[in-house]
């Protein structure tokens, strides 16, 4: 959901965080903005207290997410079901926000529990595969406590409203506004092809592995968390959103 006009603080730096995404951006070229730049992995740039964050590739985007920043973030290149600029407009596009030409964009965040009692943040999608690729397993979801499926594939995926826009959406998963409090439940490669898509309410929704064999990873965005055996299951929940940064320069990867 967008928000009402917004404008940093001038006097405090911008970070910038990048991933493995392909691009000649430096954290340099952010200072012909008239501002000092601070880079580094999110954790760090984020000690030094910056008005907004620049993060390059949904990789970046979602390490951003994953550290729980209090400041906004200007999405570049290419985010699933996320608004951002290209590398070659990130200066005009600074100079836009310190304008106060920038709204924010509210994106929902879910927070998911293992079985080994680790924690993580998802901004894009969760999911449950194979560790072998092709490799069939039985799955099962359930919402607030209700069952809701059990299916054999390759695994299942729960994606936000901006992940929907991704690879839920490369398996016919259905699109979600961020306005809908909801996530969209997808199998992967099922056994059976006319098996169902969901979209379920953002709080509530395990997701379960019902056999033994094959091995089965949970995967958290573009990151494999652990191995899930049958008979356990991750839990998600909403947990707060992402604030964004959207000028007129961004390009709206919603659709």
């Amino acid at each position: 959901m967008e928000g009402d006009a917004w404008r940093p603080d001038p006097t405090s730096p911008v970070g910038f965080v990048e991933s493995d995404f392909e691009n000649d951006l430096e954290p340099s070229d952010l200072e012909a903005a008239g501002t000092s730049v601070v880079s580094g992995p999110p954790a760090e740039v984020l000690e030094a207290d910056p008005s907004t964050i620049v993060a390059v590739g949904d990789s970046a985007v979602a390490a951003v997410a994953d550290a729980k920043p209090d400041v906004p973030v200007l999405p570049v290149c290419d985010v699933p079901g996320i608004a951002a600029v290209d590398p070659n407009d990130v200066v005009g596009a600074l100079e836009s926000v310190f304008r106060g030409d920038g709204h924010l964009r509210t994106n929902p965040v879910l927070v998911v529990e293992t079985p080994s009692g680790n924690s993580e943040r998802a901004l894009f999608d969760v999911a449950l595969v194979t560790a072998e690729p092709a490799q069939i397993s039985e799955y099962s979801v359930s919402s607030r406590e209700e069952s809701v499926a059990q299916f054999r594939a390759d695994g299942v995926v729960a994606a936000t409203p901006a992940g929907s826009h991704g690879y839920a959406e490369t398996i016919d998963g259905p699109l979600l506004s961020t306005a809908v409090e909801g996530v969209v439940v997808v199998p992967i490669a099922p056994f059976v092809t006319q098996t169902c898509r969901w979209v379920l309410p953002n709080d509530g929704v395990a997701l379960s592995v019902e056999r033994d064999q094959p091995p089965v990873v949970l995967c958290v965005d573009d990151r494999t968390v652990e191995r899930i055996s049958a008979g356990e299951r991750v839990s998600i929940t909403a947990d707060g959103t992402l604030s964004t940064v959207v000028i007129p320069e961004s390009t709206d990867e919603r659709g």
